[in-house]
């Protein structure tokens, strides 16, 4: 018997934000493959580089968007950005299937969202036909965003879940006891966003810390710049492999997330969150929309923007609390994929 199949249809992919629907899948003898609808200009650009296997995944993207008008029923998880234009080509090539939206959008009103460029009344139009009429179920990565697009559609809460990100990796192995005093880490891109100049000048003030920086990004420069003048950041560039990722995010006692809100984007659940949380760290934060429905007073610290300096001030005067460390890896393990599994259960029916 052939293997049944469930698609994830992104902009990029993102494979890192279905670990628990693919572990339920594997449980139910089913395979989850992701392909992509932005297709044409990554089929360009990897032709003008000569890129050979992104290439062939673009054509193999392209194949499966044709093969959509001449197929049905397929199951296709849809991950856009709210209020895209280019839904209403989808749309056509979805026309004979099921279809599940998966967004961690917290703002469905039309003040604030990513994709405003060719927004119209008729394209807002196809947003609520496709989110009260056509979609299957509705998967929503937080309880805010679930209680934001129920205010502005008329969706019945049933046809909803709230399916946090989740965690696909071993917990800490070092005890948090042996981490290095006053350390501190970033982890993730290194862009304007995720107020990396303010991180850097506030470390740059406080010797005593260690600040190290792992990622790439348009502000490596900058964070190079800072590594010459100071001996006490460290700037380790992209780690891809997970296990030393891991390990170097073990040796710490804080992970930091300056995030910055901006007119199309704040920081919506924040994988890195849970991720440090499992490695013993306790992790500060900007306060926004997905990081303080995960920390707690007991597992880390949430702050205003612009308050990093005084955060960091606070959180390095006490001794390292070994309790909020160990406490932060218990609470991660709800984001198992074993457990968020569970959730995504209504893909099955």
């Amino acid at each position: 018997m052939k293997t049944k199949t469930i698609y994830v249809l992104h902009k990029n992919g993102a494979p890192s934000h279905y670990t628990g629907l693919d572990y339920l899948l594997k449980t139910h003898n089913l395979t989850l493959k992701y392909r992509e609808f932005s297709v044409f200009s990554k089929l360009f650009k990897s032709i003008f580089k000569l890129r050979g296997k992104e290439i062939i995944k673009q054509l193999i993207n392209f194949s499966f968007l044709i093969g959509l008008l001449f197929s049905t029923n397929k199951k296709i998880v849809l991950g856009i950005a709210p209020f895209d234009y280019k839904l209403s080509f989808l749309l056509f090539l979805l026309k004979n299937h099921k279809v599940y939206y998966h967004s961690s959008w917290i703002c469905w009103d039309k003040t604030f969202h990513p994709r405003t460029k060719k927004n119209s009344p008729k394209v807002f139009e196809k947003w609520r036909y496709f989110l009260e009429e056509k979609t299957t179920h509705i998967f929503i990565v937080t309880q805010l965003a679930q209680n934001e697009i129920l205010k502005n559609y008329n969706i019945n809460k049933t046809k909803t879940t709230v399916v946090y990100h989740s965690l696909d990796l071993n917990f800490s192995e070092k005890p948090v006891s042996e981490k290095e005093t006053n350390s501190y880490i970033s982890v993730g891109r290194i862009i304007p966003e995720k107020g990396i100049k303010e991180m850097l000048e506030v470390f740059s003030q406080r010797p005593q810390l260690k600040l190290t920086v792992v990622g790439s990004g348009s502000e490596e420069n900058l964070v190079q710049e800072y590594t010459q003048k100071f001996d006490n950041i460290i700037f380790l560039g992209k780690i891809s492999n997970r296990k030393k990722l891991f390990e170097t995010m073990q040796t710490h006692q804080y992970l930091v997330l300056n995030s910055k809100k901006t007119a199309k984007w704040e920081e919506l659940f924040g994988l890195v969150v849970i991720e440090g949380m499992s490695q013993g760290l306790i992790v500060i934060s900007s306060n926004h929309s997905g990081p303080k429905e995960i920390i707690t007073e007991q597992t880390g610290h949430l702050f205003e923007e612009g308050t990093l300096a005084k955060t960091v001030d606070t959180v390095s005067r006490p001794p390292f609390s070994i309790g909020m460390a160990e406490s932060a890896i218990e609470n991660s393990k709800k984001y198992l994929s074993k457990n968020i599994a569970l959730l995504w259960a209504p893909i099955l029916k």
